[in-house]
């Protein structure tokens, strides 16, 4: 066999063992690279990079369970929907002026992103901007931030693009 004969057939051969492996699927809110039976979030991966990279995050605080905030956060949301909701733990909070993002854990409900708005007399969850649940297959990070974005047009783009879920039931 002549020698680019032999290129043109190994390369056919690259493409179809490749092709044997990586598919792609339709879901309900887009489209997953399949690899071996396992869904990967291609556009989410790439979207998380992307704010990885153009984030700015100097006005975003972490918060620690002894500031005020925190506390607050977490009195209101053991007090959402008690009693399950009682059994909260926070996994990560973030604030920025008058907002505060919280990871909340439970043990008998769904993991939980939720918003807090600080601006007005008395701290309230903002009822429409609590995720609550599993994301699987879509990667969780940027699914979560356009998720609050879209639900609160007045939150801070860099407060959002800061969150970066730690809860294992995220990742």
């Amino acid at each position: 066999m002549k020698k680019r004969t032999s290129l043109w057939v190994l390369l056919l051969l690259i493409v179809a063992v490749a092709a044997s492996h990586i598919g792609w699927a339709a879901r309900d809110n887009g489209t997953v690279m399949v690899l071996d039976g396992r869904e990967i979030d291609v556009a989410g991966i790439a979207s998380n990079q992307w704010t990885h990279m153009t984030r700015n995050c100097s006005g975003v605080v972490r918060l620690q369970p002894v500031d005020k905030n925190y506390q607050i956060t977490a009195k209101l949301i053991r007090d959402y929907s008690p009693p399950h909701s009682e059994s909260v733990r926070l996994s990560g909070v973030v604030g920025m002026d008058k907002w505060v993002v919280a990871e909340a854990e439970f043990v008998d409900l769904l993991p939980a992103v939720v918003l807090v708005d600080f601006s007005g007399g008395e701290p309230k969850i903002v009822s429409n901007a609590v995720w609550s649940g599993y994301t699987k297959p879509w990667k969780a990070a940027p699914f979560i931030r356009d998720y609050l974005v879209r639900q609160v047009p007045g939150l801070p783009r860099s407060l959002a693009a800061c969150f970066d879920p730690e809860s294992h039931a995220f990742m």
